[in-house]
């Protein structure tokens, strides 16, 4: 199915203030019960205890959770779980019914905190009528930048482009920055070890206005700090926007090597190295890759318990790992509208899974879940991504800062947090060096890798 562009009717929906729509094209009116507010772009408010960190090597003051007078509405568990069933995604009932003993979910009243600076919200209804798809089933993406491309979608792909751009690593706050991206693992035995932690440099031209015709919409160059055995090793991923063309290739450096070599078996459903064996490539993110492969069908709104306003203080805790599942305690839901992608494997086509299931925050096109269902219709993965307050550069975004990825066939999980608050790292505004212009174009080229590369 081809996407179309918005009518001139449905683009005016679309506003800052007094529309149907928020310039992100979410519904700006609460739901008819009171549990879900009306979005007021009003969460932008910085607490007046906060002050900014000073670098990620000198220390500064921490995060300020905005909520913290919170109390759960109530609490969802195995017994009571067929009350609030239709609003719990199929990941968390897995969960349920794996560890109905230990898993819970606390709900928590519901924030619409999501708030970006008002000229990417003047951006996006500017340039509405502008965004197409082209070269189906592959959809590049053609005439966007530094904006929403679909608030109105049509379907599913339009969705997933959405999903995209404003990525886990892309606030269009922080369009040039480096932070540390740490991996940890809980085997089926509970017992927990620390995979991996990188130290990522990220550009992201498609939110500088300055660059306004850049193919290449995300930039990372990631140097691995640990374990010591991987110690200066390199990954450098592209994404373009031209994804049917380009693709969004990845290299790699390895010291002893002291080559650069593009890395194609990073697609698909080939197995992420550096993630214990939990993450297939194309579940990076929730999604990196082409579409070729899956029918994305845009199954529309519905409410749903997602992680929303979670503290990222809670990762300087190791013991929010525990057995099975990330310690409920440490996790706040709260009920949003998401919309609900569902992808099917195409006829012909090859994947270890047939159906994978997004759920999208409607406020900030930030993924909130991912299932994956393998072939024999079982779910076997899920995602979840913890959003919490970006407040402290310019004015707030939701920036997914923390992943937990559930395999359920290992009986294992990975927790990925950005800014390494386990291993201590603080750095500017929640972890992050936030530079005021771009990188070096030469920083995310392989030459680039192999001349700054070490033994």
């Amino acid at each position: 199915m081809a996407g179309a562009t918005p009518t001139a009717e449905e683009a005016a929906q679309l506003g800052i203030t007094g529309t149907p729509l928020t310039p992100y094209g979410a519904i700006r009116a609460g739901n008819k019960e009171g549990t879900i507010p009306e979005w007021k772009n009003d969460g932008c408010k910085i607490p007046a205890d906060y002050k900014p960190m000073l670098g990620r090597d000198i220390g500064g003051a921490p995060w300020v959770d905005p909520y913290a007078a919170d109390k759960p509405l109530f609490k969802i568990t195995a017994e009571n779980l067929a009350q609030y069933k239709d609003k719990v995604d199929i990941g968390n009932l897995e969960l349920f019914r794996r560890y109905p003993k230990t898993y819970y979910m606390n709900v928590y009243p519901t924030h619409r905190s999501a708030c970006y600076p008002n000229w990417v919200y003047e951006n996006t209804i500017k340039n509405v009528m502008k965004p197409k798809l082209v070269n189906p089933p592959f959809y590049g993406l053609v005439d966007a930048h530094a904006q929403v491309p679909f608030p109105i979608p049509k379907i599913g792909v339009e969705a997933m482009w959405n999903m995209q751009l404003p990525d886990p690593l892309a606030n269009p706050n922080l369009q040039h920055h480096d932070g540390v991206n740490q991996t940890w693992m809980v085997d089926s035995a509970g017992n927990k070890q620390q995979l991996s932690a990188f130290h990522q440099q990220n550009d992201k031209a498609y939110w500088d206005m300055s660059q306004p015709d850049t193919e290449i919409y995300f930039a990372m160059k990631s140097t691995q700090e640990i374990p010591p055995a991987s110690a200066n090793s390199i990954q450098l991923n592209r994404k373009y926007l031209r994804t049917d063309t380009k693709g969004q290739p990845f290299w790699s450096y390895i010291p002893g090597q002291r080559r650069v070599r593009l890395a194609p078996e990073f697609a698909y459903d080939g197995v992420a190295p550096t993630a214990g064996g939990i993450m297939l490539y194309d579940e990076g993110g929730g999604w990196l890759g082409k579409f070729d492969r899956f029918d994305f069908k845009l199954l529309g709104r519905k409410e749903m318990y997602i992680s929303y306003n979670f503290n990222p203080s809670n990762n300087n805790n190791e013991a929010i790992l525990t057995p099975g599942h990330l310690d409920p305690a440490a996790q706040r839901w709260e009920l949003h509208r998401v919309w609900v992608v569902d992808a099917t494997l195409r006829p012909g086509e090859r994947h270890v899974q047939k159906e994978k299931m997004f759920y999208i925050d409607e406020d900030s096109w930030t993924l909130a879940a991912y299932a994956g269902i393998d072939q024999a219709g079982k779910t076997e993965k899920y995602f979840v991504q913890h959003a919490f307050e970006h407040y402290g550069v310019s004015r707030n975004a939701v920036y997914m800062q923390a992943e937990t990825a559930y395999s359920f066939p290992k009986g294992a999980y990975a927790h990925w947090t950005f800014s390494g608050h386990m291993l201590g790292y603080y750095g500017t505004e929640q972890g992050h060096h936030i530079a005021t212009k771009p990188y070096p174009a030469s920083l995310f080229t392989p030459e680039g890798v192999q001349g700054g590369g070490v033994r």
